[in-house]
């Protein structure tokens, strides 16, 4: 006979959202303590968080998962990241307990849920080493992850104004980054509201993903370029925003173009549970946590800011979205 065995997955930053997993076990076996890691490590973060939860049996997994004790640690663990420069530990982080009070709600209990939070500034010429110890049982677990290295943005150039004219395309290229497998890069358009009867002006904005791209190596060679639509963009602005429900005035603002890039065990672990079209569903668990389960892994964002030039805010005003050009037409 057999029952689900549920294990959540969360990540806090960001910038990346990974799906929860789940797999068959058998109720007459031994009991066997297993740990779940999530994490992803960014040298841009003076402080960093770990998710990590134990396995757990029940007759109904949507009820446990409710009940806080079920998944979790409480304070039995010793957490620890190494930072080793080839053989030699140079750098240790001892993480503690932290609680999150803004979980929105679902299965699992909310909105306060306990993550583990340790702080320090890192180096992504060290590779770092995570080790997980429960104190009551001396389980362990570890794992080893690289950091991304710096990259950066050939194509918009810096400066200048973004023209966007309809009826072309726009590049968008940069640098590979040592230990970047997977970049996603999109386009966050910025704008500006002031609703009727206030001078209350708030910024907002509308993230626009491109594509996913995969690097081919590791070592930071060679460079990605690709291009949009300028007519997808405007395409895109007057589908997410709303007219009929807002009123009041915008204003147009800036654009960044932003590449997150993430680690080699990021994009395995991502492609493994991706949606499958293939008629074969069972597809085997990647984990990179040495006994343990999960993932544990480095993520680095870079970005540019654009002005708009003021005949793609004419286009913008144009979609009959509430623009205006200045705040007091």
């Amino acid at each position: 006979m057999t029952k689900i065995f549920t294990f959540f997955v969360l990540l806090l930053t960001l910038i990346f959202v990974l799906p929860s997993c789940e797999t068959d076990v058998d109720l007459d076996a031994e009991w066997k303590e297993i740990t779940v890691v999530y994490g992803l490590l960014n040298q841009l973060d003076s402080t960093h968080y770990l998710r990590i939860n134990k396995a757990f049996l029940g007759g109904d997994a949507l009820q446990m998962a409710k009940i806080p004790d079920s998944s979790g640690y409480r304070n039995n663990l010793e957490v620890t990241l190494e930072g080793w420069s080839t053989d030699e530990k140079v750098q240790t982080i001892t993480f503690d307990t932290t609680t999150v009070d803004n979980k929105d709600s679902g299965m699992w209990y909310n909105p306060y849920m306990v993550a583990y939070k340790g702080a320090g500034v890192l180096d992504p010429g060290f590779q770092y080493r995570l080790k997980i110890k429960n104190v009551l049982s001396g389980h362990e677990v570890s794992s080893v992850t690289n950091l991304i290295h710096d990259f950066y943005i050939k194509k918009p150039v810096a400066g200048g104004r973004l023209t966007l004219f309809r009826g072309f395309n726009t590049a968008f290229s940069w640098s590979n980054g040592k230990n970047a497998r997977r970049y996603e890069p999109l386009l966050r358009f910025y704008y500006y509201e002031i609703p009727t009867g206030t001078t209350d002006t708030t910024m907002k904005h509308i993230d626009w993903y491109l594509s996913t791209i995969t690097s081919n190596n590791l070592q930071g060679e060679g460079e990605v370029e690709i291009s949009f639509g300028n007519d997808g963009f405007y395409d895109f602005v007057k589908n997410m925003l709303d007219k009929e429900n807002f009123e009041g005035k915008r204003l147009c603002g800036t654009v960044d173009f932003i590449i997150s890039a993430g680690g080699d065990e990021y994009d395995t672990y991502m492609r493994v549970n991706g949606p499958s079209y293939s008629l074969v569903q069972d597809r085997p668990e990647y984990t990179n946590i040495e006994n343990g389960l999960g993932l544990f892994s480095s993520r680095y964002s870079i970005f540019r800011n654009k002005r708009l030039d003021p005949r793609a805010e004419d286009e913008i005003i144009a979609l009959d979205l509430k623009f205006v050009k200045n705040v007091n037409l």
